[in-house]
């Protein structure tokens, strides 16, 4: 194929990628990890978390020229830019085998979920993406033909594309096979890791950014690399702060490695498609026999991002942590691709009619498989809402405390790039023992003296400091500190206001439900509407007001179905309404959906504490279920709930209290066992110390 035909190939594939990314990205803000942070930082040229990004932040500042359209918008359309690249660039790679092949690999790759999903959020992995596939086309043509330029280019390049993403070192390897000649000898390799060194430092010349725009003291400025420990930090991910990656670091060294190569074999086949991978199998079985040197290469490629990079991040398989990983799925995605240009070269060769029917076959898949609307994110206006929500459910001045990165990140990006509520002080949970983040705090001229916000002393001095401290719904707060229920989607702490707030008025565009939401992070953002809800169910059901706490109650549920704490606290409701069949109806719900959360927890892998804290839930709720059963008169069935709750919580108090009453006057030694159980389970319940008196006097007595 010629050069020519290879450059119309890629580019009429660049312009129908962009198009299908344009056309599906949200409006604004995505509901992404860091993508409230990146707006900030392109919008401020300022210092992201390490190792910084500085390509991406610079490249995102340049951005901000676009004439049309806000910030969020045109860090979507710089995304959609560089998927739309790394398809060209991979389909350009793969069309030296055949103009079937480079459109194969390019729809491989393209209609890829995850690539897709970069490529419309304002975040750095469509820039790894493209970056990556053009030092995979410079490592193949210097393989096929060495240059000198082409060599320093490609240095150059990987030095930049450090720039971008870290990721790229494990690359390095696999790289360096595909490009280097045949039989290099030990002077000129040593000249050509020389002169390659220096064109890969010339490239990471670009971290310089760092210290420099520091010193100009931005607003983010995380882990202040003006100083020399700081920028240290920023490069080696020291400096880093609260972050969920931290997680790994509670499990042993590969433990989570099979779980999530399960995880990763569903995704390829969910997002990429059993035909490619097909292609893809034979395509590096081809490779094999007729270009031993490039399979070798490309198969370092991929095992280094692929299973080395699982086995190295260990992240539990729970949906939070794989939506993390899942972005890192790119670079071994972007090679099966490239394998499956190769198998498809082979499958059409001799056959015209071969092309067109597989071409047909590689559209086909996503549309069949839902891929087409499940990435449709045209009316995704659930980080925007969210902020705008909880900016709103705060008083003029309050410090506003978020602790998970979307939602930190979307408030920093309404107030430093929309100007929203500038009196409001958003404060990082996970950051406020950093210093850079209390001196930005400082310098914003923010009615708040940051400090750490980790244990109860920290809280203390945190709530002496501020008169009016506010929550997200994902806060967490130690025992002791007291939240007051909500006020639309953030809660006061402790004397910054008494009583049950009045809601305001809050929009939540699209389909707000938790279950039907396709990604990870928006249904999350629809969780704290879910929280909040049920929380003010919960303090409107102790203050009485059972009408009110059931519409909240009722409303936190249809949010999140698989909640079990919403028809836990409706069968609560119920109960003490003495409405005893719709107590039980609830209860019920209650139990299937605690077992269904006891279920997900070991399949995520959770530490013991999450498991322990959901089994005494389930435990408790399945008490409230016996006392229903028991005012029914079902005592058979009450005592079957009391031995549910005692399997579920061993240390059940109540269980084994309510298990002693159902057998007063039946069994005596049984009731001596359940109440000496239930003193040891809790010392304080004066109820099993009194009766326990009068229960060993009637055992003594031989009643």
């Amino acid at each position: 194929m010629t050069t020519e035909r290879r450059a119309a190939l890629a580019a009429g594939v660049f312009a129908a990628a962009f198009f299908l990314y344009m056309s599906s990205m949200p409006p604004g803000l995505a509901p992404y990890r860091d993508a409230g942070e990146f707006a900030v930082a392109a919008h401020t040229a300022g210092v992201a978390h390490p190792p910084s990004y500085p390509l991406y932040v610079l490249l995102g500042r340049a951005a901000e020229a676009f004439p049309w359209a806000t910030t969020a918008y045109r860090l979507d359309l710089l995304s959609a830019l560089c998927g739309a690249g790394a398809v060209a660039a991979l389909t350009w790679l793969a069309a030296a085998a055949g103009p079937w092949a480079g459109l194969a690999a390019g729809l491989a790759f393209g209609l890829d979920a995850v690539p897709w999903s970069v490529s419309m959020v304002q975040e750095m992995y469509s820039l790894m993406a493209v970056l990556a596939a053009v030092l995979l086309a410079l490592a193949c043509g210097l393989g096929a033909g060495f240059s000198a330029r082409a060599w320093l280019g490609a240095c150059f390049l990987y030095g930049l594309a450090l720039g971008d993403r870290t990721d790229i070192l494990l690359w390095a390897p696999g790289l360096l096979v595909l490009a280097l000649p045949a039989g290099l000898g030990g002077r000129r390799a040593a000249k050509l890791f020389a002169v390659g060194a220096g064109a890969a430092l010339v490239g990471l010349s670009i971290y310089a950014f760092l210290p420099i725009r520091s010193a100009g003291g931005p607003w983010l400025d995380w882990n202040h690399p003006a100083s020399a420990a700081g920028f240290w930090g920023s490069l080696t991910r020291k400096g880093y702060g609260g972050t969920l990656d931290l997680l790994s670091k509670s499990y042993r060294t590969g433990e989570n490695f099979a779980a999530n190569m399960r995880v990763y074999g569903a995704h390829l086949l969910r997002d990429m498609g059993l035909p490619v991978l097909l292609l893809a199998g034979a395509g590096c079985a081809g490779l094999w026999r007729r270009l031993p040197r490039m399979w070798a290469g490309t198969l370092l490629l991929y095992l280094a991002s692929g299973p080395l990079f699982l086995w190295l991040a260990n992240m539990p398989p729970n949906p939070h942590a794989l939506a993390i990983v899942e972005p890192h799925y790119l670079l071994s995605d972007l090679i099966l691709a490239l394998w499956a240009a190769e198998g498809a070269a082979r499958a059409v060769s001799g056959a015209a009619w071969a092309g067109p029917l597989l071409t047909a076959c590689l559209l086909a898949a996503p549309v069949l498989s839902g891929r087409f609307e499940r990435m449709d994110r045209r009316w995704d206006l659930f980080a925007h809402d969210w902020a705008d929500n909880a900016l709103r459910s705060v008083p003029k001045g309050a410090a506003l405390v978020a602790k998970k990165d979307v939602q930190i990140f979307a408030l920093w990006h309404h107030q430093k790039v929309l100007g929203r509520r500038p009196d409001a002080a958003a404060v990082a949970q996970g950051l406020a023992h950093s210093p850079w983040h209390q001196q930005a705090m400082r310098r914003a001229g923010a009615p708040v003296l940051v400090s750490g916000l980790r244990g109860a002393a920290d809280w203390e001095a945190f709530l002496a400091a501020n008169p009016s401290v506010w929550v997200t719904m994902d806060a967490e707060l130690p025992a002791g500190v007291k939240v007051f229920p909500p006020r639309g989607i953030a809660a006061p702490v402790r004397a910054s206001a008494t009583g049950i707030n009045p809601a305001p008025f809050m929009v939540v565009r699209g389909d707000a439900r938790y279950e039907s939401r396709p990604d990870f992070f928006s249904a999350d953002l629809i969780d704290s509407y879910a929280n909040a809800r049920q929380r003010r169910g919960a303090a409107l059901s102790l203050a009485g007001d059972a009408e009110a706490a059931r519409r909240e109650l009722w409303a936190a549920w249809a949010l999140k179905h698989r909640s079990p704490e919403a028809a836990d606290l409706l069968g609560y409701v119920a109960l003490t309404r003495s409405e005893l069949p719709e107590a039980v109806s609830l209860y019920e719900s209650a139990g299937r959906l605690y077992d269904r959360t006891l279920e997900l927890a070991a399949d995520y892998n959770a530490l013991p504490e999450v498991h322990r804290g959901i089994s005494a839930a389930a435990g408790l709720s399945a008490v409230n279920l016996g006392v229903a059963y028991e005012r029914m008169g079902r005592k058979d069935l009450a005592e079957g709930a009391y031995g549910r709750a005692l399997r579920l919580d061993p240390t059940s108090s109540r269980a084994h209290f309510n298990t002693a009453v159902l057998y007063w006057e039946k069994d005596w030694r049984r009731v001596v066992a359940e109440l000496e159980a239930a003193l040891a389970a809790d010392a304080g319940n004066v109820e099993a110390a009194r009766f326990l008196v009068q229960a060993r006097a009637r055992l003594a007595a031989g009643q």
